[in-house]
């Protein structure tokens, strides 16, 4: 630790040990009196008791200050013992060389600044610096011993205000009851001189200083039960932070004896020299062994931004060259693509082409298949007319064949109606076969 920490773990100690309890006790006396005064506290024989007397006052008010500075000591205590499982250097690989300490150090200087300051983690801090400033680990032990005997020092120390306060309180009721008994007196020989000339007098005399005095004792009797109270109150947590301490020195030393390489009796000094000789010698190697990692460092560094560099500028390349490729490429495809959709296009042209002149073809097709299906149509039109006109004739024959069948001319008759048919067959343009069916029936009806 430097110096000007060592200062403020001073002037904090002394306002812990002195400011915060009169500041605490002065608040606790101040509230205390409202209560009793102007509050719910306010009762004759409290009164009486606390504030019978300015010097009864100062009492209650010292014993708030003694309360405040016990708990705040209490408090203390119990920081530290919790503090004690949260401070450690490490478990103990064997005999490590005094090169380490500064790990160790740095290591502690990362804990929380409370537990820096407890007392174990201010006796390892200690020590450690010891083992540095020394350079061996040979009167390590001896060395924590000072550092604990400093400890319980520091321990009977931090009850000074507490003893203060323990040792004037009483001191403080032994005063009152001397002002009050001196007072009583005062008044006595004052009622003795205005009541000279008669016993009455001496009489109402003593009653009124035995009347007083037993006020005047409260103030004794208020600072001894002050006083045992706290005296009892300061034993208790003495023999707490005693115990601590205890405690403090078995893990201190078990964190640093035998963790440090022992170079020989503190009273060769001539091993020693050697020692620390070998100890400079090692921290140079080291040093040197540091200096030239860092150059080995510094050369992988610049290869590696060189291999960087060049890794850059060969794929800058390769993107140009690539590029420039693919241009030449996809322009040759692009004029492969056009001389293919131009040859697509004029095939399609042409197959639209012959299919343009194929539907033609077809339409004019149907156009004439359809003025033949109109030809046809008319011609059966005219042959349904003409098979009507057929039925009728037909009719009109059967009708004149009845007629003719008993005339004489039958044969002639027939003949010339043979004749009409064949006329009507060729004007109908029907089939020999019609023709020989309908001179089938006329002969079947002629016989």
């Amino acid at each position: 630790m430097s110096q000007p920490a060592h200062k403020q773990n001073a002037l904090w100690s002394l306002i812990s040990g002195v400011g915060w309890p009169l500041m605490f006790g002065l608040g606790m006396s101040a509230v205390f009196y409202a209560l009793l005064l102007k509050g719910p506290l306010h009762h004759p024989a409290l009164v009486r008791y606390f504030a019978g007397h300015p010097i009864n006052m100062i009492e209650t008010t010292l014993f708030c200050v003694g309360i405040a500075g016990l708990v705040l000591k209490a408090l203390d205590v119990l920081r530290q013992q919790s503090s004690l499982g949260g401070v450690t250097l490490g478990e103990q690989a064997g005999p490590q060389p005094v090169s380490v300490v500064g790990e160790l150090l740095d290591k502690l200087a990362a804990l929380p600044k409370k537990v820096q300051e407890s007392y174990l983690g201010r006796r390892l801090c200690q020590g450690l610096e010891i083992v540095e400033r020394n350079g061996s680990a040979d009167r390590l032990e001896e060395e924590l011993k000072y550092l604990s005997d400093m400890d319980s020092n520091r321990q009977q120390e931090s009850f000074s205000l507490i003893r203060i306060v323990i040792w004037a309180i009483p001191m403080l009721g032994f005063l009152g009851t001397v002002t009050g008994i001196t007072d009583a007196l005062s008044h006595l020989g004052g009622s003795l001189g205005n009541h000279a000339d008669g016993g009455n007098g001496m009489e109402a005399a003593m009653q009124g200083l035995l009347s007083g005095l037993y006020v005047k004792f409260d103030s004794t009797a208020i600072a001894l039960c002050f006083s045992i109270f706290l005296v009892f109150i300061q034993w208790g947590i003495d023999y707490f932070e005693i115990e601590l301490l205890a405690q403090v020195d078995s893990r201190a030393s078990q964190e640093l004896v035998g963790r440090f390489e022992m170079v020989g009796a503190s009273s060769d000094p001539q091993l020693q020299a050697i020692h620390r000789m070998t100890q400079l010698v090692v921290a140079g190697t080291e040093q040197l062994v540091l200096r030239q990692a860092e150059l080995w460092q510094q050369s992988i560094t610049a290869a590696h931004n060189s291999w960087q560099q060049v890794q850059q500028q060969t794929g800058a390349q390769l993107q140009a060259a690539l590029t420039a490729s693919l241009g030449e490429v996809l322009q040759q495809h692009a004029v492969n693509m056009a001389h293919i959709e131009q040859s697509s296009t004029e095939q399609v042209q042409r197959r639209w082409e012959q299919w343009q002149g194929t539907l033609s073809e077809n339409a004019k097709l149907l156009y004439a298949q359809q003025q033949e299906m109109s030809r046809q149509g008319e011609l059966m039109t005219q042959a349904i007319r003409a098979s009507g006109e057929v039925v009728q004739l037909e009719r009109a024959l059967n009708s004149n064949l009845g007629a003719l069948a008993g005339a004489k001319n039958f044969e002639e008759t027939v003949m010339s109606l043979a004749a009409a048919i064949h006329l009507l067959n060729s004007r109908l343009g029907r089939s020999d076969a019609a023709h020989l069916d309908l001179n089938s029936q006329s002969r079947s009806r002629a016989a």
